[in-house]
């Protein structure tokens, strides 16, 4: 698996600015971002996210004017990018430094857009967000100190996927919408319903032909386990989700927003640990 290297940030950075009392004022779209930055930028910023109830899918989000408000008086602004929140884009001021993940991991179209469930795409999001904040004016030292130990949590978090691929690996899967496939493919799983759970993320409706494949291998048990975001609702879906539940097949839940009182560490160590429980529990 490549990993990507901390970036010594000591040095390239050497004639960045004081920092002031205040905190620096930092906004991001979804919660999970602020969750991000504010461990990398600890007490000397004040994080601010725009979505943070459960349930909200972004794709649909009307903004507000207090959403604008609050973006434009930022200094640091983070979103995912992806056409995930991009209407967030022109409320960001002109004088504020901006994160767009999408840019940071080279997303394209037609790639998944949920990239705060990619470890990749999250490691080059921390990075930039320190250059970020030190170029703002943060203590360069104390940024460092905390990125190692924030990446090296992702090196366990992809340690801990290796594992379950060098035991699952192909195993056949199923998925009501694709929110962390990137994570579950990590994991070494085949998606075989990428069709309908693309259509499910679109609220488009999949081809009879994608449903009438996903209905034979839930019939068939061809796979192990089924996927499921709360988020994303349809009579097609539930009626999937009732006939896994039937025939006793595993269902895993992985949501599209941080859960409240969790780090994302914590979320995605979450995920794992149901993902094999599940698997395990499917092979006994």
């Amino acid at each position: 698996m490549h990993r990507f290297r901390t970036l010594c940030l000591v040095g390239s950075l050497l004639t960045a600015p004081v920092a002031s009392a205040a905190t620096m004022p930092v906004v991001c779209v979804e919660s999970v971002w602020c969750n991000i930055v504010a461990q990398i930028g600890g007490s000397e910023i004040t994080t601010q996210a725009l979505i943070s109830t459960p349930g909200i899918d972004p794709h649909e989000l009307t903004p507000t004017p207090s959403m604008a408000r609050q973006t434009a008086h930022a200094a640091l602004v983070v979103l995912n990018g992806a056409t995930y929140d991009d209407w967030a884009l022109p409320f960001v001021s002109s004088s504020a430094s901006r994160i767009v993940a999408a840019q940071e991991a080279g997303w394209k179209v037609g790639d998944n857009p949920h990239l705060f469930l990619n470890p990749m795409a999250v490691r080059k999001v921390a990075l930039a967000t320190a250059h970020a904040l030190i170029k703002q004016g943060l203590n360069q030292e104390a940024v460092q100190q905390r990125l190692d130990i924030f990446l090296k949590q992702i090196d366990d978090l992809e340690t801990r996927s290796e594992k379950l691929r060098q035991n699952y690996e192909g195993t056949p899967i199923a998925a009501m919408e694709p929110v962390g496939a990137d994570l579950i493919q990590n994991m070494g799983l085949h998606i075989v319903d990428t069709g309908f759970a693309l259509a499910a993320m679109h609220h488009a409706e999949p081809t009879p032909q994608d449903v009438a494949a996903l209905e034979t291998a839930l019939d068939k048990k061809t796979v192990k386990l089924l996927i499921v975001n709360p988020a994303v609702r349809s009579p097609q879906i539930d009626r999937m989700v009732e006939k896994a539940k039937e025939r006793g097949m595993p269902i895993a839940v992985i949501g599209e927003t941080l859960p409240p009182g969790l780090s994302w560490q914590d979320w995605v160590s979450s995920i794992i640990e149901s993902v094999q429980k599940a698997l395990d529990g499917a092979s006994r």
